[in-house]
């Protein structure tokens, strides 16, 4: 183990770090700065040694602004050599872990991975972090990237990981598929939107003009599309967590069917959540015009809940309601969910989903790092959503062109380059 020495640097020649997440109250701050009156900086700053990072402070910076309050001129300081910023920003979070507050703003950008190793848990930072972080609608126009792609440059058994998410291309319906794509891990909730069996034609598009190549059936009989589901359910709960949510989206007419089969799979029923659409689909031979989709919603053993989502907080989409401000939030724990659909060119047909819907479930359901399970990722909105929630978003997709999609979404979003795991090569 390394000795060190306390020097004196002028209050000047330190520079605060740019990630620093620690803050202090105007109270606590006070205090300090009548400690350091009546005692002195018995205390010193840590500060970087590198080259590259010379009189960064990685410890200390509350002690060092109060200082300079003061009209120190010099303070003590312990030097450590430590070239690596990410190295540095450990430090930094391990060196305040267990004291003062910190700044969730600068604290959520750092990397989950780095919180939880020095110390955060996933239920302390759900916590921390339940009121900031929300979804918002990304930049991408789906039917204008779908055009781009003339050949798919995803083959079917591919991994991709897309930062902490992962996509695998390949059949939801299989033990084998969801095996390679979870390993050892397990999800803490389910949240998949098959095939509706609606007569839709997912290959033309929403205006039905395109020709995207897909092989997607969404007109079997009963029986059939009852067994396709009971076996993505099966696959699928055998590599969640024993206590799991399970949220499966349904045309209307579906909703029995789903429920009939989570009681047949051990899954207890527990809502039919609406997501109120801003519009409706007008049938002349109907007498009620279509305006929301159903998910039902059901738990396996006894999950965890965010607790925090009490309080009428969220703000909805301006548009959907007269002005009244009391009609512009809503309980985050409600299951009518009032959420703007997409522009008309921003999904690829009628069933398609923003990833503020997503928030909903994830928010109330899951921690920071959980893993969700997608097992008809579509267009990858889930994808996106988890990346802002800092949720991680296991999915799988049947068509490559749809895969392709999901990832020039996410590397639009995050700038992150996506990484492909070929079926004949280790995952």
């Amino acid at each position: 183990m390394g000795t060190y020495t306390i020097q004196y640097v002028p209050v000047g020649a330190l520079r605060p770090s740019e990630y620093n997440p620690r803050k202090i109250s105007k109270e606590a701050f006070a205090h300090l700065k009548e400690s350091i009156t009546r005692f002195n900086m018995v205390d010193p700053i840590i500060a970087n040694a590198a080259p590259e990072r010379h009189n960064v402070v990685i410890g200390g910076h509350m002690r060092l602004k109060a200082a300079g309050d003061l009209g120190h001129e010099v303070i003590p300081v312990v030097y450590v050599n430590i070239p690596d910023i990410e190295r540095e920003k450990e430090l930094n979070l391990r060196l305040h872990k267990n004291t003062g507050e910190f700044d969730l703003e600068l604290l959520k950008s750092l990397d989950l991975d780095l919180l939880l190793d020095v110390g955060f848990d996933k239920s302390e930072l759900s916590d921390l972090w339940s009121d900031i972080l929300k979804t918002k609608a990304d930049a991408f126009d789906v039917e204008e990237e779908l055009a781009k792609i003339k050949k798919p440059k995803t083959k079917l058994g591919d991994l991709i990981e897309l930062g902490p998410h992962r996509l695998l291309c390949g059949d939801s319906t299989k033990p084998e598929t969801l095996t390679r794509l979870l390993g050892s891990e397990k999800a803490a909730m389910i949240y998949s939107d098959p095939i509706y069996n609606i007569k839709l034609d997912y290959n033309r598009g929403i205006g039905g003009k395109a020709s995207y190549g897909g092989t997607v059936n969404d007109c079997m009989p009963d029986e059939e599309y009852a067994a396709f589901l009971k076996k993505s359910m099966e696959v699928a709960l055998a590599v969640t967590e024993d206590s799991a949510h399970v949220f499966y989206w349904s045309d209307q007419t579906y909703i029995w069917l789903v429920q009939s089969l989570y009681r047949e799979l051990g899954i207890t029923n527990k809502r039919v959540c609406l997501w109120l659409k801003n519009g409706q689909n007008p049938t002349p031979s109907v007498a009620f015009s279509k305006c929301y989709e159903p998910c039902t919603y059901g738990v396996r053993g006894k999950p965890y809940i965010n607790r925090k989502i009490t309080k009428l907080n969220e703000v909805m989409n301006g548009d959907m309601t007269t002005g009244n401000s009391l009609l512009q939030e809503s309980l985050d724990h409600i299951d009518v969910w009032m959420v703007n659909r997409l522009p008309g060119k921003a999904y690829q047909h009628s069933t398609s989903k923003p990833p503020t819907l997503h928030e909903k479930a994830m928010r109330r359901c899951t921690k920071p790092g959980d893993i969700v399970l997608d097992s008809f990722s579509g267009s990858g909105s889930t994808i996106i959503a988890g990346e802002q929630l800092k949720r991680r978003v296991y999915a799988v997709e049947i068509e490559p062109i749809f895969c392709d999609l999901t990832i020039r979404r996410y590397e639009q979003l995050t700038g992150v380059a996506a990484k492909v795991v070929r079926s004949d090569e280790e995952a």
